[in-house]
C-alpha cells in the first residue's frame, strides 16, 4: 500500500511538472513573432500603441491596442509604456496622469488598476507584482501595494523609474539619480547621483545587454555606467522625452516637435542618434506621443 502511494504521488507531481511546463510554452506561443515595433504612449487618442514603422498601410501599422482600436478610447493620458514580465508571462506597464494600469499582453485583460497623482510620469513593476510610479509636479515615487494602500516617498521632479535584476535595487530619476533597496516589501534610499548639467531627470531606462542607464534631462542624453558609477554625454540634443536601444545597439529618441495643433511635449516620431549628417527616423503619421520605445525583452529588469 505506501509503495502504492509513493508511486502515485510520483506520477502526480510529473504530471503537475508537466502541466506547469506546457502552461509556460502556451503563454510563449501566446506573444507572436513581432517585426520590429514601436510601443508607444500615444496622447491622439490616449492609447497605449504598438505599432510598426515598416508597414506602408498605414490602417494595418497598429499591431497590438489597449483598448482596442474598435473600443472606446479612455479618459486618462496615457505618459509611458513598458513591456514588463511577471511569471514569465509579458504585461504592459502603462502610466497615466492620475492612473496605473497593468494589462495582460496576451488577451489584453486588466490585471491592475492603481490610483496616481495627476502628474505620473512613469511606471516600473517590482518583482512580487507590487508597482511603483513617478509624479513630477507633485515630487513623489509612490509605492503601490494594492488598489488603495500605497506608501508615498518624496522625490523632487520624479519622472523615471527601472528595476535592476542584478542588484535588486530601485533606480529613480528625478532631480537626481536614486537608488532605492527594495526589501521585504520596503523602498530605503542607498545612493544618489548629481546629474549632469541641470537637476532635471525626465526618461530612465536600461541598454539591452550592458549595465548601464540612458538618462535624458533638459539639457541632453547621458548614459550611466553603474559599474563605474558617471555619466557619459551621449547628445546634447534639448528636451528629450525618452530613449531606447535598437537591437543593432543604436540609440533612438524621441523628442518634441512642432507639430500644428500638437502640445508641444507631443512627437510623431523616434530618431536615430548617428555622428554625421544623415538623419534616420521613423515617423507615425497622425501620432502625438509622449514616449516611445522599441519594443523589447529588458532583461536588464525581469
Amino acid at each position: 500500500m505506501k509503495l502504492r502511494n509513493i508511486i502515485f504521488s510520483i506520477v502526480t507531481l510529473t504530471i503537475a511538472a508537466s502541466c506547469d511546463e506546457t502552461k509556460v510554452e502556451a503563454q510563449k506561443k501566446e506573444l507572436p513573432t513581432l517585426p520590429l515595433a514601436i510601443l508607444c504612449a500615444e496622447q491622439a487618442d490616449f492609447r497605449i500603441k504598438l505599432v510598426t514603422p515598416s508597414e506602408p498601410d498605414k490602417s494595418k501599422s497598429v499591431l497590438w491596442s489597449y483598448p482596442a482600436m474598435n473600443q472606446e478610447q479612455l479618459t486618462y493620458r496615457p505618459t509611458d509604456a513598458k513591456r514588463v514580465k511577471l511569471n514569465e508571462e509579458v504585461f504592459i506597464l502603462a502610466a497615466y496622469h492620475g492612473r496605473v494600469r497593468l494589462i495582460r499582453y496576451s488577451d489584453k485583460k486588466l490585471i491592475k488598476d492603481y490610483s496616481s497623482y495627476g502628474s505620473c510620469h512613469s511606471a516600473e513593476l517590482l518583482p512580487d507584482g507590487q508597482i511603483v510610479s513617478v509624479s513630477s509636479n507633485h515630487g513623489k515615487l509612490r509605492l503601490h501595494r494594492s488598489s488603495d494602500t500605497f506608501v508615498d516617498y518624496d522625490l523632487p521632479y520624479a519622472h523615471g523609474a527601472t528595476w535592476d535584476k542584478k542588484r535588486q535595487c530601485l533606480w529613480a530619476l528625478g532631480d537626481l539619480l536614486y537608488q532605492f533597496n527594495y526589501k521585504e516589501g520596503n523602498l530605503t534610499l542607498n545612493k544618489k547621483f548629481k546629474l549632469p548639467l541641470s537637476p532635471t531627470g525626465h526618461d530612465l531606462f536600461p541598454l539591452r545587454k550592458e549595465a548601464k542607464l540612458l538618462v535624458t534631462n533638459n539639457e541632453g542624453l547621458f548614459l550611466f555606467d553603474i559599474e563605474k558609477q558617471e555619466f557619459k554625454t551621449l547628445s546634447l540634443l534639448k528636451n528629450i522625452k525618452s530613449a531606447s536601444q535598437h537591437s543593432d545597439e543604436s540609440i533612438w529618441i524621441s523628442e518634441s516637435k512642432r507639430i500644428e495643433g500638437a502640445s508641444d511635449w507631443q512627437s510623431d516620431s523616434i530618431i536615430r542618434l548617428i555622428k554625421d549628417d544623415d538623419e534616420t527616423r521613423h515617423t507615425i503619421d497622425g501620432a502625438r506621443f509622449y514616449k516611445a520605445r522599441w519594443w523589447q525583452e529588458v532583461d536588464f529588469s525581469y
